[in-house]
């Protein structure tokens, strides 16, 4: 499993820097939609919607966070954090926004943080011109995860599907696109030539299925940072690449 897989590397780091389990801490938290993202000039992101919050986690004075549907606050040590069971959205969370702290804490990476009000923007245009930088063959696209902005630059560049899992979602027509459940996911995924999925996948329970499918899929967030570096995802994030991660 590919969070199995991050635990491993993670611990290993953790061991090589010996660091004390019963003196440094992992606090969690979730946040607000406007500690989250601010105040954008758009109000259909999920989080507006009440759909996800975004999990917030602490260690040595850095941050990082994962979208989730479900959430508890959370202190442990690095080991409490390693001994996670996986088995629920909520751990999940837990585990992958502490796991995005640690390796910001222990210098691996920068802080893994949400952009905030017109850097939503553009993170939109800075898609936009991944998206114009694709093969040419690379013309159906399908996008696993509504995301609005992605969405934008994607319709009026490529065909596209989208999959989503939130019930309100399926069936609604957004930007021309009619948006598909789940189910459509393996028919899509064979149909595009290129698939962009976000990475609270690796919250929801969903990561696993998607690479199996398409091992070359691109993860679109900063929940999945850390994963991606520990196991050699790719992925696309606005902020993440401003920072050079």
């Amino acid at each position: 499993m590919i969070l199995d897989q991050a635990r491993a590397k993670l611990k290993k780091l953790t061991d090589a820097r010996r660091i004390d389990d019963e003196q440094i801490t992992v606090t969690c938290k979730a946040l607000s939609p406007e500690e989250a993202i601010g105040n954008p000039l758009h109000e259909d992101y999920p989080i507006q919607l009440g759909k996800e919050r975004i999990i917030e986690a602490e260690f040595l004075g850095k941050k990082g966070q994962a979208f989730s549907d479900a959430y508890f606050n959370y202190k442990g040590s690095v080991k409490d954090v390693l001994s996670l069971s996986l088995d629920t959205n909520a751990r999940r969370a837990i585990f992958v926004a502490s796991l995005n702290a640690i390796l910001a804490g222990l210098g691996e990476m920068p802080e893994a943080l949400h952009c905030k009000n017109d850097d939503l923007m553009r993170c939109g245009d800075f898609f936009a011109g991944y998206v114009d930088g694709l093969p040419a063959g690379a013309q159906k696209i399908l996008l696993v995860g509504l995301q609005p902005r992605l969405l934008e630059a994607l319709v009026t560049r490529k065909q596209v599907r989208v999959c989503d899992l939130n019930p309100n979602n399926i069936g609604a027509v957004k930007y021309g696109v009619t948006i598909d459940g789940p189910e459509q996911f393996a028919g899509s995924a064979s149909w595009a030539d290129a698939v962009f999925a976000t990475g609270s996948t690796a919250v929801n329970g969903t990561l696993q299925g998607i690479v199996a499918a398409r091992p070359d899929t691109v993860f679109y967030g900063v929940t999945i940072t850390g994963v991606a570096r520990l196991t050699g995802l790719r992925q696309f994030c606005y902020i993440m690449d401003a920072k050079g991660v």
